[in-house]
């Protein structure tokens, strides 16, 4: 079955756990060879979508396929998927070569075949020096490369990876999302990976779903759900600093945002409204970044805090009683109480319908 499970499609999946709902309706597509993202908060539901694909979990409704062939009913050991934890799941008293042949010393496969399909996953996986190294005896990213090697023993199209990284440090972090992805394409896999890490979600996707209480908000390219988040909830999750969200209603000159006044048509049904506004949208007098340009909202205001992070800084500012950040170059020195010139494009702010959260 290896060779016809080549995608992912998840229809109107709903999955109960201690008879609440904690999936509600998800809709979910993977092209084969696509690397779709899950990202969201801690228990948003994640971890509990790849298990009920796995078939670690039933499904109280809807229905799984992979390329085609329907994969409700059947047991988890014959769905043909292959997934990474984020534990790695390693038998520690077992070496490297042990945990590679496992799995496939499981299902039939001759003792010296075994042997020689793991020494050479081990050999491309940079593990190859390590054959006889008890996995208790690894560091953490040679533990991910073992647990990314039975992926690849397991011979499967779906590759499910749940939080792989996370118990990494940040240098191996990055190193280690540039080797998934590498593994990715040279295998073929169509795969979904779950992680709460922005930078994983943004950098790794070719598209991303952004799950919160157990709805799938919104599945797109990522820079799709960065600049046009579908609701209030995946703009006020995605992003460091997240999109800043402002009430507003709209007036006869056209909106009130932040204390004033802008010319706006918008066709809203609701007189109650949502600005969304990203730091690096704003525009700053004196910046190289983001500029002053004509046309724009002028947001008069006063730096309450300067956030210096090396490469950027984040000025956090005053706006009557409101806090605006400005993403600023890190040149620059700026003094916390001191006045500064902001202003916004109406074309980079999106707006919400305060009673839905929908963006119009």
């Amino acid at each position: 079955m290896a060779s016809a499970v080549a995608g992912l499609d998840i229809a109107d999946l709903s999955v109960q756990l201690g008879g609440q709902t904690v999936l509600h309706n998800i809709e979910l597509r993977a092209q084969h060879g696509e690397f779709v993202v899950l990202a969201g908060p801690s228990g948003s539901g994640k971890s509990t979508l790849l298990r009920a694909i796995a078939g670690l979990l039933p499904c109280a409704a809807g229905r799984i396929a992979a390329g085609g062939f329907a994969l409700d009913g059947l047991p988890p050991g014959k769905r043909d998927i292959a997934m990474v934890f984020q534990d790695h799941a390693l038998m520690p008293h077992l070496t490297v070569a042990g945990n590679l042949m496992f799995g496939l010393r499981a299902r039939g496969t001759a003792r010296r075949v075994a042997q020689a399909r793991a020494a050479d996953v081990a050999e491309r996986l940079g593990l190859g020096g390590l054959l006889h190294r008890p996995a208790s005896q690894l560091s953490g990213g040679e533990r991910q490369r073992v647990a990314l090697g039975r992926a690849m023993l397991r011979d499967a199209r779906l590759v499910l990876m749940d939080e792989p990284l996370s118990s990494l440090d940040a240098p191996l972090r990055a190193r280690m999302r540039r080797e998934i992805l590498e593994l990715h394409r040279r295998q073929g896999w169509t795969t979904v990976y779950v992680t709460h890490d922005q930078a994983e979600a943004l950098s790794m996707a070719d598209r991303l779903g952004v799950l919160i209480d157990g709805v799938l908000q919104q599945v797109d390219a990522p820079l799709a759900l960065y600049q046009q988040p579908a609701n209030t909830a995946v703009a006020a999750f995605l992003g460091q600093p997240a999109m800043q969200l402002f009430n507003a209603e709209a007036s006869s000159a056209g909106v009130w945002l932040l204390g004033r006044d802008r010319a706006v048509t918008l066709g809203a049904e609701s007189a109650r409204l949502v600005a969304g506004i990203r730091a690096e949208a704003v525009e700053v007098d004196g910046s190289l970044w983001s500029p002053l340009q004509s046309g724009s909202w002028p947001v008069p205001a006063r730096i309450s805090r300067v956030e210096h992070l090396g490469d950027v800084q984040w000025l956090h500012c005053d706006v009557g009683d409101e806090s605006l950040i400005a993403r600023v170059e890190p040149e620059r020195r700026y003094t916390a109480g001191a006045p500064i010139a902001l202003a916004l494009s109406p074309d980079r702010v999106c707006w919400f319908d305060a009673r839905t959260g929908l963006r119009l």
